[in-house]
């Protein structure tokens, strides 16, 4: 079976990244914050077999990323919503079984997490990792309904709800991961991430 891991990212350029935690700590500490889960998250997902699927948001290196099993595309879209969907259309278009779709903002994300997600998708529609904050950190499909994306009230804390009713309304068979904690606001902050953004007032 073939897999298949989007990363949904952005450039790490001021004011374009982390702009609610921007608001406490400011602009050069949002980006420092967002390289570093950025860097972990690609680091975590170096040791799956599975290909990397990056759709980047603004321009990317792509010579800092492996050769052999990473792929770019931009990301279109009005909305977040219809970015995934077209995303997990582009993955599925290019003969993959098992798609899931992770961004950047989760330093609880294990291995475990994304080979448990992996593993039901055979014996499930659906598998979402809940957020504390009330989205999700992954998602994960055999294929693409595009109605899962849609009437969404993106980053607000009624996305993961409003998915699930979709999905029940649908009669998916849904398989819920650990709930995690997304990290969009400084209250979000583990102590080494807060040690991070103390250093950086040192300097």
């Amino acid at each position: 079976m073939k897999k298949a891991i989007i990363v949904f990212q952005k450039f790490p350029t001021p004011g374009k990244v982390k702009t609610r935690l921007a608001a406490t700590i400011g602009n050069e500490k949002a980006v420092y914050i967002y390289s570093y889960l950025l860097n972990y998250t690609h680091k975590l997902i170096s040791s799956i077999t599975a290909d990397v699927l990056i759709f980047h948001e603004g321009p990317i290196e792509t010579e800092q990323y492996p050769k052999d099993n990473y792929s770019f595309f931009p990301q279109t879209g009005k909305d977040l919503g219809e970015k995934m969907s077209r995303a997990f259309d582009q993955a599925f278009e290019q003969g993959y079984d098992h798609v899931i779709i992770i961004g950047t903002d989760c330093l609880e994300l294990r291995i475990r997490h994304i080979e448990e997600a992996f593993a039901v998708l055979k014996n499930n529609d659906l598998v979402l990792g809940p957020a504390e904050d009330g989205g999700y950190y992954l998602i994960g499909l055999n294929k693409n309904d595009g109605q899962l994306f849609k009437n969404i009230a993106w980053s607000s804390d009624a996305v993961f709800a409003n998915t699930i009713a979709i999905a029940t309304e649908k009669q998916l068979k849904v398989h819920l991961l650990e709930c995690l904690n997304d990290i969009n606001e400084y209250s979000d902050l583990c102590d080494p991430l807060k040690a991070l953004v103390s250093k950086i007032d040192s300097k």
